[in-house]
């Protein structure tokens, strides 16, 4: 399916329309706002987010940047320097392997200095690593879309970036169903087999996707996906 057909495909469900027309509510506001979303590993986080600041565009709207929150991963250099590094990297995309107070105080910076461009870290996976000021965000933006499996966490330093948000939302949709998509996601993106994806499910994605889930009750919009 080409972005275009999905984006078709999305202006067909209410829930992402809903969010649509609130988003542009928000980007009309005097200061500036964070959109947080959260959801399951392979749930569209980062579908939804572009999909809305591409359609919002398309309105005319250009104050609306979306980033993910995967450019805090720890670097590998900095899991070497982990107490216990084999445990750091069989778990690399758990909360404690994020830098979340470096996340935190980006989304400070974001809220207490409007007219500072900002730059935010994006996630090379070509090299599995962060790359540090990859994404500017210009001083014109009035509305950040972030995503991630975290943005909604409460432990792990992530309770200390709540805030900042002043939008919380989670993605609805059954784990089964998100944990198909991105058994299929690994396939394609990493040449895995069925069996090689479940694999990682079972022992990485599967753990940190209920850590997710159970921030679903923090959430104050709640994204259904059908």
């Amino acid at each position: 399916m080409t972005t275009n057909d999905l984006y078709q495909h999305l202006d067909t469900l209410p829930s992402y329309q809903d969010a649509l027309a609130h988003l542009i509510t928000l980007s009309q506001q005097p200061k500036r706002v964070i959109i947080a979303i959260a959801g399951l590993p392979g749930s569209g986080k980062s579908t939804i987010a572009e999909y809305l600041a591409a359609r919002a565009t398309e309105r005319g709207i250009d104050c609306i940047t979306s980033v993910s929150m995967d450019g805090f991963h720890l670097s590998k250099a900095q899991l070497r320097a982990l107490p216990d590094p084999e445990a750091a990297f069989n778990r690399r995309g758990a909360p404690w392997t994020f830098d979340s107070e470096s996340y935190t105080d980006t989304l400070k910076s974001f809220k207490e200095q409007p007219d500072n461009t900002l730059y935010w870290p994006s996630f090379d996976h070509s090299i599995g690593d962060p790359v540090d000021k990859a994404i500017m965000i210009p001083t014109a933006t009035k509305v950040l879309i972030v995503e991630g499996l975290y943005v909604l966490h409460r432990d792990h330093g992530f309770e200390h970036s709540q805030s900042y948000l002043d939008e919380k939302w989670y993605i609805d949709i059954p784990m089964e169903r998100a944990m198909t998509q991105l058994a299929e996601r690994h396939q394609q993106a990493w040449g895995f087999t069925l069996e090689q994806a479940h694999h990682r499910i079972e022992t990485n994605d599967g753990l940190n996707a209920q850590i997710a889930a159970n921030t679903a009750h923090n959430a104050n919009r709640q994204i259904a996906t059908k």
